[in-house]
């Protein structure tokens, strides 16, 4: 299982970054379950200069930046997504009718 970050946008100016567009990645196997939204950055805090900046670097601040006490708000949700999605099971579709194969 990982999770894989993406940043897809950035707003600010040449001294800081204040938002970020980001889609985040859980792979496990052949599942893949995917969230994206903006994560708004203070711009009094910021310490290194946007051109310094890597994409690594943002998807590291929007984890830390959401996460308390140890959980992160966006991992454990895609955590929950991905046991929901195990669960399911996919049924016959009631309004046809059986079939049958031979082997």
């Amino acid at each position: 299982m990982r999770f894989v970050w993406k940043i897809l946008e950035l707003k600010g100016n040449e001294k800081a970054i204040i938002q970020a567009k980001y889609l985040v990645s859980l792979i496990e196997d052949d599942l893949t379950i995917q969230t994206e939204g903006y994560w708004d950055f203070d711009p009094e805090k910021a310490t290194i200069p946007t051109s310094q900046v890597t994409e690594q670097m943002v998807a590291n601040w929007i984890d830390e930046g959401t996460t308390q006490d140890g959980v992160s708000s966006i991992k454990s949700r895609l955590l929950e997504q991905l046991e929901s999605v195990k669960k399911q099971q996919e049924i016959a579709l009631p309004w046809k009718p059986p079939t049958f194969r031979l082997s």
